[in-house]
């Protein structure tokens, strides 16, 4: 299945048009990032958002990823043409994932036969727009992407360590990676892990265990 096929333009999920970026028919307007001109807009928060938490991101620290890249995907919920909230998601290829950096044995431990890892890493959202529905939607639409069509059976993100619990509450991440420094963006991190098993599929989706309760101090910027 391919990204063209896989993801709907528009991701149906209700919201407030008053207060949300949504698209004509009321729903947020959640999009591939697919031209360059999107993949600046999405840069252009990330370096954004990284910064005002403090992040350090080398030039260097992702690397650039051609247009259509088959294990990597750029998710962003648009208001017009500017991107207010973001995160990627890579699929494990033979060039491994980012957190192979730090975590190379607690990844190697989870690639097991008929499994397929999958990585969050970017993600960044404008404090505009904090809303809890948008980070719902925004996670909910990357791991249904990630199963549906990366096949994949397990996710992983690095997070700074203050932002552990709220993982664990609302996502029921578990932490499986000790402390350790992340050079990409010069911050503390750890590595949490959630199977993708129990992700329901059903249409649109709303049937998946996502929280709804995200509150003003969820973390806006993921140490990824």
């Amino acid at each position: 299945m391919s990204p063209e096929t896989a993801l709907p333009l528009v991701v149906p999920f209700a919201a407030d048009r008053r207060t949300q970026p949504v698209a004509e028919d009321g729903c947020f307007d959640i999009r591939l990032a697919r031209t360059l001109s999107q993949h600046g807009a999405v840069n252009s928060l990330v370096r954004r958002m990284y910064a005002w938490r403090g992040y350090s991101i080398q030039p260097s620290a992702y690397p650039v990823s051609p247009l259509g890249d088959p294990h990597r995907m750029t998710l962003a919920v648009w208001q017009d043409t500017a991107a207010v909230a973001t995160l990627t998601i890579g699929r494990d290829s033979p060039e491994g994932l980012l957190a192979d950096g730090l975590y190379a044995c607690e990844l190697a431990r989870l690639r097991q036969p008929g499994r397929v890892v999958c990585e969050v890493t970017r993600l960044a959202v404008h404090p505009d727009f904090k809303s809890p529905a948008i980070l719902n939607a925004l996670f909910h639409t990357a791991l249904l992407y990630g199963k549906t069509t990366y096949r994949a059976s397990d996710a992983v993100i690095e997070v700074n360590p203050r932002h552990v619990r709220f993982y664990q509450r609302r996502f029921g991440f578990r932490q499986i990676g000790k402390l350790r420094q992340c050079p990409r963006v010069n911050a503390p991190a750890v590595l949490l892990h959630q199977t993708l098993d129990n992700l329901k599929v059903d249409g649109a989706g709303s049937a998946y265990f996502l929280h709804d309760e995200w509150t003003a101090g969820a973390p806006l910027a993921a140490a990824s």
